[in-house]
């Protein structure tokens, strides 16, 4: 036999290894919450946002069929980067600036701009504008990105090209919006993985623009904090929220959730008007990720078929456990991989910006790269004392067993540094409030 059908095989025994026992249990328990939390609020919709949204719509499906009271479970064709470029034209420019330069993992200049929805040209023009032509491709230091902000505040070319691609796509998405019946008299909600809750929030007030009068609320897997201007009480958790849950903080992966639980379509980056109304426009679909996506939804769809069989007509008679075994495997899997899940999962593909890179989930670092991640070096950097950027990797954990040096060792200060991150932030929410 072949032996790159062997090694394919092989990977595929794994992946299907985990979405069933891991993957699809942790996935069915969430949705299920969903179904229940809706039934509980009187929503009687239910739009799964893409495109994380993809297998938590699947399963719901089959867990809403004939269901008292019915949930109409709908999944919305969208993206961060679809949904704020035409909210750009809303928004002053500070407030832009504010969303565009964040940090990330390897972020660029180059990055930096296309989240301002300008093409390659213009990119080039905005940084030639800037001074900075040469350096569209150096990874910057986080306390650079909050400087660069600064910059692009005094820049005319860059602000032209922000505002004039926000105005053209500002009409096909409220068409889009209007389309999929957000404008309709009925109670609903969005789900998503969740994380920052900005979508929802990018949502709303483009509803808001269209004159919507009703409440937007959102069911999420986890979410490490609210925006400063939404209401909390419209931001609905599962596994953790802002405040409290560190613990399971420190043991999750949102970039592997993101990766494992997708739809293997392109991204979402905007809308266009058809003969028949309008459609989403696509990237081009992320290389090597549809096999092990189809294989996890696969998964899920099953787990969601067996689990239904039980479930009673009414869902309010739905017993949701408090999260246990099925998000424990999940949190094994994400903080203490084996080093065959390390090499499965951490090289897909993945860009944890709002547009896709050419990044894979666990970077490949050397042990010295990862060192740097470390607390003391990672604070010297936020702080600006230390000048080089650290190289990072989406998934810290992956990258460290697929180095294969003093695995515990790393582990152990990896997550040292996770708690210091999520205490810190906490301590900030509360001097906030």
């Amino acid at each position: 036999m072949d032996r790159t059908h062997t090694t394919e095989n092989a990977v595929m025994e794994t992946v299907r290894s985990c979405a069933r026992e891991i993957l699809a249990p942790a996935m069915v328990e969430f949705v299920k919450w969903i179904l229940r939390s809706a039934g509980e609020r009187n929503i009687r919709r239910v739009y799964f946002l893409a495109r994380d949204g993809w297998p938590m719509y699947r399963a719901a499906r089959i867990l809403s069929r004939a269901v008292e009271p019915a949930v109409d479970c709908r999944y919305l064709c969208c993206s961060r980067y679809a949904l704020r470029i035409p909210c750009f034209s809303l928004m002053e420019k500070q407030e832009i600036a504010d969303q565009i330069c964040v940090g990330g993992v390897d972020v660029t200049l180059q990055k930096l701009l296309k989240r301002g929805g300008l093409d390659d040209g213009e990119v080039r023009r905005a940084a030639e504008e800037l001074g900075r032509e040469t350096e569209l491709d150096r990874i910057l230091p986080y306390r650079e990105i909050d400087r660069l902000r600064e910059s692009l505040m005094e820049g005319e070319l860059f602000w032209s090209y922000v505002y004039r691609h926000a105005g053209e796509a500002y009409g096909p998405a409220s068409a889009w919006i209007i389309q999929e019946g957000l404008l309709e008299p009925v109670r609903y909600a969005v789900a998503d993985s969740g994380w920052t809750g900005s979508m929802q929030l990018t949502l709303n007030r483009l509803l808001d623009s269209m004159s919507y009068r009703g409440k937007l609320e959102g069911f999420y897997y986890g979410l490490y904090h609210i925006p400063e201007k939404a209401d909390p009480r419209d931001y609905h958790v599962y596994y953790f929220g802002p405040e409290g849950r560190i613990k399971r903080k420190v043991y999750f992966s949102n970039c592997l959730f993101e990766s494992v639980f997708s739809q293997p379509e392109g991204m979402c980056i905007g809308y266009e008007r058809t003969e028949e109304g309008v459609a989403p426009l696509r990237e081009e679909v992320r290389p090597g990720n549809g096999a092990i996506l189809d294989c996890v939804t696969r998964e899920v769809e099953e787990q969601a078929g067996a689990e239904k069989e039980s479930l009673p007509e009414r869902l309010l008679d739905w017993h949701i456990q408090e999260p246990g075994d099925a998000q424990r495997r999940l949190a094994r899997l994400m903080a203490r991989p084996t080093r065959k899940e390390a090499e499965v999962f951490g090289g897909m593909a993945f860009s944890d910006d709002v547009l896709d890179g050419g990044e894979t989930l666990a970077a490949p670092l050397s042990e010295e790269q990862i060192r740097e991640n470390r607390f003391l070096a990672r604070g010297l950097s936020m702080s600006g004392l230390r000048r080089e950027p650290v190289h990072e990797s989406a998934w810290m954990e992956g990258s460290i067993l697929l180095c294969g040096r003093h695995v515990g060792r790393h582990l152990w200060h990896n997550r040292l540094y996770k708690y210091a991150l999520y205490y810190r932030k906490q301590m900030r929410e509360r001097k906030k409030r």
